[in-house]
């Protein structure tokens, strides 16, 4: 259970972008708009951007953190490690490298050696949010979650100082896998009161509004995200499933106006739906007989 959480949670970092580190101002355009092509899910155009960084500066750590992160991406974790523990030969302070590093070990489901690598950055910056972040999942992978706990509580605190979204989001879906929606609500909304139209904060809270029982609030952020994303399947996924949930419980007491709005809100996002394309053609029959659902 805790080595999937930390899985998970490190299959999703390794999208967190590095571009904003970078110092050399004339691969600053092409890390950005790496980032951007792989936010819109085009990781080929992701990865000539950062290649492009590359041969304007072929010294650059942070370019090549950045196709480490395009190949980890796309589930080329062993490439990934290969470009970061080479970079991390020649520049063993580079703590942006081995914390990419170390979250890629927890990907590729080694948790001691993530741990290891987590180790050597909060050595050197014991306050190291990401760092703290990512030795608390790896001790979580080995259900060690006493000892993972006071480097949450770190983690979080470095996370309100520095104000970076992404470590609060990051927070956000770390707690969730521990069955605290109440800690992931609020380190969720602190992402959210930093980055807006972060569209992956507005899914985790959604779903850490869900967990606490706060339905409108969940399908507010669903909706949020699907006006920002208008592709994210999981968004549209996760709010079809809601919205078909509020369907049922309005049919089974008896409340069939609300109930039929809330299929054809389901029909809105997923015109396809069988289960509310059937609903609907079974509320018509009973008012209009000679109208049968759709066959099975």
């Amino acid at each position: 259970m805790r080595r999937a959480l930390a899985l998970c949670l490190a299959l999703a970092l390794l999208a967190v972008p590095c571009a904003a580190h970078a110092q050399t101002r004339d691969i600053l355009v092409p890390l950005f708009d790496s980032q951007e092509w792989q936010a819109r899910g085009d990781l080929e155009a992701a990865r000539k951007a950062a290649s492009e960084a590359l041969a304007q500066d072929p010294g650059s750590g942070f370019a090549q953190v950045r196709l480490a992160q395009i190949d980890a991406a796309s589930g080329n974790l062993a490439q990934a490690l290969q470009t970061l523990d080479a970079l991390l030969a020649r520049e063993p302070g580079n703590l942006l490298a081995r914390n990419w590093q170390g979250f890629v070990l927890l990907a590729m489901e080694r948790p001691l050696a993530a741990g290891a690598a987590f180790r050597e950055t909060l050595a050197k910056d014991p306050a190291n949010g990401w760092g703290l972040l990512g030795r608390a999942s790896a001790l979580l992978a080995q259900g060690q979650d006493r000892e993972a706990q006071p480097l949450l509580a770190k983690a979080q605190e470095t996370a309100l100082s520095l104000e970076d979204s992404q470590l609060h989001a990051a927070l956000g879906q770390t707690f969730l896998g521990l069955g605290l929606p109440a800690n992931a609500r609020m380190e969720l909304e602190l992402a959210l009161e930093l980055s807006p139209r972060s569209v992956t904060s507005l899914e985790l809270a959604g779903k850490a509004y869900m967990a606490l029982g706060q339905e409108h609030l969940a399908l507010n952020a669903w909706r949020q995200a699907l006006g920002l994303d208008p592709a994210n399947a999981a968004c549209r996924a996760l709010l079809v499933q809601a919205l078909g949930r509020q369907a049922a419980r309005l049919e089974a007491r008896g409340n069939a106006p609300e109930a039929r709005q809330a299929w054809l809100a389901v029909l809105g996002y997923d015109p396809a739906n069988a289960q509310a394309r059937d609903r609907l053609r079974a509320k018509a029959s009973a008012v209009l007989p000679g109208v049968a659902p759709s066959a099975p």
